[in-house]
């Protein structure tokens, strides 16, 4: 008797719950809605993740969320129609038919309810549950009344497409997964907008239950699931009887695909300069692969620092970008870092001297010592040639003559030359030995600075065909002639004191290459020379690139 009235008394209870939820819902929603606004605010407390894009919108890299989630935002036209009709058909399909609830779905889980002695069923509609993700928590009478009053007011607020977005955007899949983008990225390497009605139909089973139907755990439980997706699919007019049959006979296919985390110094500095929720850059993926691949399978010096910038020759666009050997270990990008520049710069300093007329491509130049004050510099390999011509001179980069054109032309003038080509130089006096490269450049600026001054298009105070005479001569040499014929490339070395820094930049084929080698502590090493070390890399990436 007493089992009969405890029975009894939890019907009562479930009735009245039941009642609550018509009444107190119903009514609620419809006269409270003024005192309790829907929390707005509430739907973007998820954030969103970054994505990185290349130039084909392959995907480098996509970030967390502040919650530490992934997190994907699409509209509902981004999205595969057999995703949506799965959602539907599994979730709610009577969806375009109510208010935000269902009173004769609820109305039938809670007779079920009663008839049971428990909650068996819930009932929600997508509102609800989108109001059930915004406000989660509490005790279930009461999260539910909420919910009920919650989907109203998400109906007076947004329109059916609307909020069909907000779940398809919102809704946990388990782990950091967030939305059906991410979870189609995640467990079928796909885009949400080409997802299949099996694929499509999978991930919705996932809903109730994600963590305990991940399909690499327990794969035939979700394939069961699946099915029961698919057969509501069919009576709700979704599939034909024949794609119906052939999806559901169909492997489960999905599998985890691990995030993408590539060219990590390009995104890095990719999203360093944007806040934009999707960063979409110039870099070439099958070019970043290539260029990653020649710096790990260079030996060169024992440094450990390493940089390689290759630019469009035409856009400027950045190609490939490579600060590192490893970024996992030495994650600092020696692209940007500014180092003395070496004799790279002298392929400027001769084009102004050109132009100002103070020397001539044939013209005879005097490679003798030189004495200003306690200053007296020197060539790289501690000797003289006399007299030489100007293209020799640069060719084959002596100091002496440099530094007699600076003198000829004038430090400001080539200062300005410089400001033109965007290299920045540090606000003090600056004499002669600017022509040896003391002055420091990042090896990306380096490229740029090349990449303007090698274009015939940019209208520079020094004319193309003054340039074009520097690039001529720059190109009768090959950096290493075992994987690079002679005229391939116009390139110039550097070599900074005491040999700190190696560098090479040129163009070739259509692309401007600047590479660096050094040690990240500043420490000399005989093997950073820029003819020796730099040109050869230099010459491996030209290669690459053909």
């Amino acid at each position: 008797m007493r089992g009969r009235t405890a029975w009894g008394g939890r019907v009562f209870r479930l009735a009245v719950g039941v009642c609550c939820l018509f009444v107190g819902g119903h009514f609620l929603a419809d006269l409270a809605s003024p005192a309790f606004p829907f929390p707005v605010e509430a739907l973007d407390r998820f954030g969103a993740s970054r994505v990185v894009l290349d130039r084909n919108g392959e995907i480098l890299r996509v970030t967390v969320t502040k919650r530490g989630e992934k997190l994907l935002p699409v509209t509902l036209e981004e999205v595969s129609p057999h995703l949506v009709h799965a959602v539907l058909a599994g979730e709610d399909k009577g969806f375009y038919g109510h208010l935000g609830v269902d009173w004769v779905a609820l109305a039938r889980a809670g007779l079920t309810d009663l008839l049971r002695g428990r909650i068996v069923s819930g009932a929600s509609t997508l509102s609800m549950q989108v109001a059930r993700i915004v406000e989660p928590g509490g005790p279930r009478l009461w999260r539910k009344t909420r919910e009920i009053f919650r989907a109203r007011e998400l109906e007076r607020l947004y329109t059916k497409k609307e909020i069909l977005g907000f779940y398809l955007n919102l809704a946990p899949l388990g782990g950091i997964l967030r939305g059906f983008e991410a979870g189609s990225l995640f467990w079928f390497g796909k885009h949400a907008s080409a997802l299949g009605p099996a694929e499509a139909a999978s991930l919705a089973a996932m809903l109730p239950a994600p963590s305990a139907r991940r399909p690499d755990r327990h794969p035939e439980l979700l394939r069961w699931f699946r099915n029961l997706v698919l057969d509501r699919m069919l009576r709700c007019g979704y599939l034909g009887r024949d794609e119906w049959a052939r999806e559901r006979s169909s492997p489960l296919g999905a599998r985890p695909h691990p995030w993408p985390f590539l060219a990590p110094h390009a995104c890095d500095y990719a999203l360093a300069r944007t806040n934009s929720r999707v960063v979409r850059t110039d870099l070439d993926l099958g070019i970043q692969r290539r260029m990653e691949k020649v710096v790990r399978g260079f030996g060169g010096p024992g440094a450990d620092g390493v940089a390689l910038v290759v630019l469009d020759g035409r856009t400027g666009g950045i190609r490939a970008m490579v600060g590192s050997r490893d970024y996992r270990r030495i994650p600092l990008n020696a692209c940007l870092c500014r180092r003395p520049a070496g004799s790279t710069w002298k392929p400027f300093l001769y084009a102004l001297a050109f132009r100002k007329g103070a020397a001539g491509p044939e013209g005879i130049l005097s490679d003798r010592p030189l004495r200003i004050g306690d200053y007296r510099p020197a060539n790289f390999t501690r000797d003289f040639a006399g007299r030489i011509r100007a293209g020799e001179a640069l060719a084959v980069s002596r100091n002496l003559p440099a530094i007699r054109l600076l003198r000829a032309v004038g430090v400001d003038s080539f200062r300005g030359f410089l400001s033109e080509l965007g290299l920045s130089l540090r606000e003090r006096p600056l004499y002669l030995d600017l022509a040896l490269g003391t002055e420091s450049a990042s090896p990306l600026g380096l490229a740029r600075a090349w990449r303007i001054f090698s274009d015939p298009a940019e209208g520079l105070s020094v004319e193309w065909k003054f340039r074009s005479r520097v690039l001529e001569i720059l190109g009768r040499r090959s950096p290493d002639p075992s994987v690079l014929g002679p005229g391939r490339a116009a390139w110039k070395t550097g070599t900074s004191a005491d040999r700190r820094d190696a560098w090479t930049v040129g163009n070739a084929g259509g692309y401007v290459i600047c590479v660096w080698l050094g040690n990240l502590d500043d420490r000399s090493d005989p093997g950073l020379v820029g003819g020796r070390s730099a040109a050869i890399l230099f010459a491996r990436a030209a290669a690459a690139l053909e």
